[in-house]
């Protein structure tokens, strides 16, 4: 098959040098760019200092403007209507430009909802076929808020030609919703190289020393990182030899630093903010213990990156982490609100030296058969060539 033009339609694609925004779409891109496809990328122009047009590796990025306030849509606590509009109207305008600009043979929407929309809009008006990638977000809109959003990502679903999700439990229940389990594909985000490196040199000496636990999700409230800071007066009582890393930004940041004032518990917690993705998997080498409190997500990358680096995952016992995580075996899996649950378990991991190093042994072979890089992109190879069929 001769390599095609592909338009890829993202709600959050990198906005700038040091910006980490989607960065899992830039790498998609990237290593298509490497098969040779033509790539161009259509997404939200979020902040005011991004350009609304350059180029980058070939690739050519059109930002188009919403009146954002600087805030990705995810921070809005209602929808801002008037906003969306906008948001639709530009990015359509944008998107049909774009694809006619590049000649673009087929369209690749991430997320469903909202910006999934406008790929299905415009590739029924130039009659260019359509793949979805439902991520996490979008599915939680469509299952937990008004039949508007459901109607709204199921005509996206049905307009596409093939809808991949990133976990096997958002495929089943999309299945049950009406879409044909033979256009739906289930894998994950591909892990990053360099986290599998880290996993593979790990060592595990046994020797007694200060154990680091890291967070690196965002501080927003789905992600529930005060149950993390509320478990840590309970991990440090009897044993001083700790750290803690919260490697995240978001609206809650402020909370939990007086948080951790008030539990007296900020000589052992580190607030690092936003750390660049390049930097992650060193950030990750030299922590023991991976901790996500998350109340829901998709495949959550920042876990499987964790996986594969070699870093303990203690996760809560959620759908989505249960596909990767069995409980006493590659990890922990804890509930929702219980702080000296979460507790115990990080002590538990620190002691079992056995259970970490077979553990790490386990997640690196699971990112390798399920998440490795070039796998995934032949995957999605896969799902372009049997569109244009």
């Amino acid at each position: 098959m001769n390599k095609k033009s592909i338009l890829f339609l993202t709600g959050a694609y990198p906005d700038f040098d040091t910006s980490y925004r989607g960065i899992f779409i830039q790498k998609i891109v990237l290593s298509l760019r490497e098969e040779g496809y033509q790539i161009s990328i259509v997404t939200p122009k979020i902040y005011n200092k991004s350009p609304s047009y350059e180029k980058q590796n070939g690739i050519r990025i059109y930002r188009f403007p919403f009146l954002s306030k600087n805030r990705p849509l995810i921070q809005y606590k209602k929808v801002p209507y008037i906003r969306m509009l906008l948001y639709y109207l530009t990015g359509f305008v944008v998107t049909v430009y774009a694809s006619l600009k590049n000649k673009c043979d087929l369209i690749h929407a991430h997320w469903a909802i909202p910006i999934g929309l406008i790929g299905a809009l415009t590739g029924w008006l130039l009659q260019k076929p359509l793949v979805v990638t439902v991520h996490g977000s979008d599915h939680r809109m469509a299952a937990e808020r008004s039949t508007i959003f459901r109607r709204l990502f199921l005509f996206v679903c049905r307009r596409g030609k093939h809808v991949h999700c990133v976990s096997a439990s958002m495929k089943e229940e999309i299945e049950e919703w009406g879409i044909e389990e033979g256009k739906i594909s289930a894998f994950p985000m591909a892990v990053d190289s360099s986290f599998l490196q880290v996993g593979r040199n790990r060592k595990f000496d046994g020797k007694d020393h200060s154990f680091t636990v890291i967070s690196n999700r965002n501080l927003h409230s789905l992600y529930n990182v005060s149950l993390l800071v509320r478990s840590i007066p309970h991990v440090i009582k009897n044993n001083s030899k700790w750290r803690f890393v919260i490697a995240g930004e978001g609206p809650e940041k402020p909370g939990l630093e007086n948080q951790a004032k008030d539990l007296a518990i900020t000589p052992y917690l580190s607030f690092l903010g936003k750390v660049p993705h390049e930097e992650m998997s060193g950030l990750l080498e030299g922590a023991d213990i991976y901790v996500s409190t998350s109340k829901s997500d998709g495949t959550s990358v920042s876990l499987l990156e964790a996986m594969a680096s070699g870093a303990f995952p203690i996760v809560t016992d959620i759908i989505s982490n249960q596909t990767w995580i069995l409980d006493g075996q590659n990890g922990y899996l804890v509930p929702l609100e219980d702080e000296v649950f979460l507790a115990n378990k990080i002590i538990d991991a620190a002691k079992n030296i056995s259970l970490r190093t077979e553990a790490s042994k386990k997640n690196i072979q699971i990112i390798e058969d399920r998440a490795e890089e070039k796998r995934n992109t032949a995957r999605i190879i896969s799902i372009y060539e049997k569109a244009f069929d």
